[in-house]
């Protein structure tokens, strides 16, 4: 059964098993409700994109997962962050060589609802790295590189000391992004957040600087958009 019709569906087979996998990595809880009123708190243990099958966690209630496999007309959803929801015809409970598990078969389509100025993705490092262009003073300009982007704001990446402009709530006009092809974007950041992340071999911190875009030209939320989504479809085709 494919998920509800709404902006959010997504359609693509290799984005949805993309999804799946991802869910199998990081393990979130998911809730499964069933027509009958079976329910468990269960999570996507890994998926076989050759079998077209997904596999989930059981209950250690024995009498929860007989109920469970004995429902039709069942809807999954995550509980937390991004929301992922989908629904199955059908469930089986199976054996695999690590202990029982459910099985169903992979959703034609999931439903991705996300607060898209909260959907970030980590940008290229090292050679590729995108450098962001701070002004500190009249005649002093700070170049960090990003460390992830969202189409809200973006974090960097700030070895050694905090410059203090680098205050919460300050915010910082004049900036620049410098774009692939496109080249130097104009924007103003608002600092929101600055906390460490680690150290170096020498013991210099390495600090993550969360920053909001503030009064974003159509200009230039556009150029982000479409890297963003470019960045995206490279993950995807990659997995």
């Amino acid at each position: 059964m494919t998920a509800e019709k709404s902006d959010f569906a997504i359609y693509n087979r290799k984005e949805i098993i993309f999804i799946l996998e991802d869910l199998a990595k990081h393990r979130p809880a998911l809730n499964l409700d069933a027509h009958n009123g079976a329910n468990l708190l269960t999570a996507v243990l890994k998926v076989n994109a050759a079998d077209e099958t997904v596999y989930l966690d059981v209950s250690g209630d024995d009498r929860i997962n007989k109920k469970v496999a004995e429902s039709d007309n069942l809807t999954f959803s995550t509980q937390t962050g991004v929301r992922v929801r989908w629904k199955s015809e059908y469930i089986e409970l199976v054996s695999l060589p690590d202990g029982a598990a459910f099985s169903i078969e992979l959703p034609q389509s999931i439903e991705r609802i996300q607060r898209r100025e909260y959907f970030r993705l980590n940008t290229p490092q090292g050679s590729k790295a995108l450098i962001c262009k701070i002004p500190l003073g009249e005649e002093e300009i700070i170049e960090i590189p990003l460390a992830d982007m969202s189409v809200g704001g973006i974090g960097l990446t700030l070895k050694g000391n905090v410059p203090p402009n680098f205050s919460q709530g300050a915010i910082m006009s004049g900036c620049s992004i410098e774009f692939p092809v496109v080249g130097p974007v104009p924007l103003n950041l608002k600092v929101c957040n600055v906390f460490v992340t680690n150290k170096t071999r020498g013991g210099e911190e390495i600090h993550h600087v969360g920053m909001e875009f503030v009064n974003l030209s159509r200009g230039a939320g556009n150029v982000v958009q479409r890297y963003m989504i470019q960045l995206e479809s490279e993950r995807i085709s990659l997995s």
